[in-house]
């Protein structure tokens, strides 16, 4: 016999076999990857919600830090409730005691200059970006194009300029989701503080009056700080009117025997940007998420259901009768 049938024989190893390896048909390729899509997608999904549950959490942390700097200033501020604007030159130029933000580089030639009246106005998030040091805390190193020493950010709080700097800037004052709409679309999203905390006084505000006297409300003057906002998601700045007419198109409406819903037909300043809910400050350094409304409030009931945001206990006027104090 020879040798290597001899080895075949001993070992068992067949001459040949009839069996064939198949390859994968085209419909079995189809349905792995049809599988391995689904599955992506899921995975997909699950991330985003993750990340967006992430960006929430940390807009939350922003909005309290917002609400424990506000208690400082407060506490500083003879109980104050911080201004959502200020116009302090009236009372400059009277001789008042009033705390300019830091400009070391403003002229001292005239008291009243452009530069030097940029001191004595702003809003709330100036104050706080002022009074807390934050463009050392963000390392914010960028100069003044007219003085090389003069950081840019030192006593004003970043608008949207910072953005072409610092195209991922994580702004204490704003929200970690994009504006959904408006000139700043894209952008991370605004905080709007209620404008019935403007402290200017009337003739700063409206000219309506010779008013020379800033006026503040103290947290002792509000009757409910825990149904009261401060700050809202918002696409059009960091102030909001605490008149109805620039929210009023943010409301579920009729329009030509239509309601507007402001989820999908948005037109005004506040911005629903956590999947149709937007978020409050209260005074009591609380946090809200709230779901559309159907308007602010207080006006008739819609179809004889009280949906506006005074409807579900929280308010933006009318916090307290008593006069604020100068």
């Amino acid at each position: 016999m020879p040798e290597s049938c001899l080895l075949r024989t001993v070992l068992r190893i067949p001459v040949s076999s009839n069996h064939r390896k198949h390859g994968f048909t085209i419909v079995e390729v189809l349905v792995v990857i049809s599988i391995i899509a689904i599955l992506a997608a899921f995975l997909m999904v699950a991330a985003q919600g993750g990340r967006d549950a992430a960006g929430i959490a940390k807009t939350r942390v922003k909005l309290k830090q917002v609400g424990e700097w506000m208690q400082l200033w407060s506490g500083s501020n003879d109980n104050r409730i911080l201004p959502s604007q200020f116009d302090f030159i009236d009372e400059a130029e009277a001789g008042a005691s009033v705390s300019p933000r830091r400009d070391i580089h403003a002229s001292d030639d005239n008291m009243f200059d452009d530069m030097t009246r940029g001191q004595y106005q702003g809003t709330w998030a100036d104050i706080l970006w002022t009074e807390n040091s934050l463009h050392q805390t963000f390392g914010l190193l960028d100069r003044d194009e007219f003085d090389e020493a003069h950081l840019l950010w030192e006593s004003d709080s970043p608008d949207n300029t910072i953005y072409d700097v610092y195209e991922t800037f994580d702004h204490p004052f704003r929200s970690m989701f994009v504006n959904s709409r408006g000139p700043a679309e894209d952008l991370p999203g605004y905080f709007a503080a209620n404008d019935f905390f403007d402290a200017r006084s009337d003739d700063d505000a409206d000219g309506d009056t010779t008013s020379k006297i800033d006026r503040y409300y103290t947290y002792a003057m509000i009757n409910s700080p825990g149904s009261s906002v401060y700050l809202v998601d918002s696409v059009a700045g960091e102030t909001i009117s605490d008149e109805p007419e620039p929210w009023l198109y943010d409301f579920a409406t009729e329009a030509d025997g239509q309601i507007i819903d402001p989820t999908t037909d948005p037109q005004g300043e506040i911005d629903y940007r956590y999947g149709g809910q937007c978020m409050l400050l209260l005074l009591d350094n609380s946090i809200k998420s709230v779901p559309t409304w159907a308007e602010r409030g207080p006006e008739d009931p819609l179809n004889g259901i009280d949906n506006s945001l005074y409807g579900i206990g929280y308010r933006v006027h009318d916090l307290t009768k008593r006069v604020p104090t100068p």
